[in-house]
Formats: structure tokens, sequence, C-alpha cells
């Protein structure tokens, strides 16, 4: 995948087919290692290249999507609606 990266529009990031919305903002889902039990899921963006999402293969389907989507969403500072206190987004170094 290659390109600028777009931000969605709220409406898109949630109803958008999620390999759609994935090749749109120059994306891509990476399975993270086993043996990070508790780990949730991570994007990360670089300077060139795809966005990483990663995430464990353990999470059902519907985990995995909804997570993507959030992580997508706040990584391109997409508005997001109030979001259950149970996910918790942050953002590490650089500006977002």
């Amino acid at each position: 995948m290659s390109g600028p990266t777009q931000r969605p529009s709220t409406a898109r990031l949630f109803s958008a087919p999620l390999p759609e919305l994935l090749a749109e903002t120059n994306a891509e889902i990476i399975d993270a290692p086993a043996e990070y039990e508790h780990f949730e899921g991570v994007a990360l963006r670089q300077s060139a290249g795809p966005i990483q999402v990663v995430l464990p293969k353990t999470q059902s389907p519907r985990e995995r999507d909804a997570m993507a989507r959030l992580l997508v969403g706040r990584l391109l500072g997409t508005p997001m609606l109030p979001l259950p206190t149970s996910l918790e987004a942050r953002s590490f170094g650089g500006a977002l």
C-alpha cells in the first residue's frame, strides 16, 4: 500500500467495510506475537509506508474490526463519539 494517508470522516470510519477503510487510510493489519498475553493492539505510523495496526490473532473478528477502526481513527485524528471507558487509546511521541 502506498500514497497519502487520508483522515476518514467519523461516519466512514464506522461504516466502511474494513478492507476499504484500510486501503483509504494506507493502513495494514499485522498479527502480534502470541507471547503478548494481555496486549490489545497498537497503531504505528512511520515517516514512510503504511500505518501498521498490530493486533493479537486471538481476538475475535469483531474485536479486531472494532480495534482496528478505533486505532486508525485515533491515530489520524478522526472525531470520535464518546467511547466506553474500557476502551482507552493513548498517543506516545510525536504529534497527532
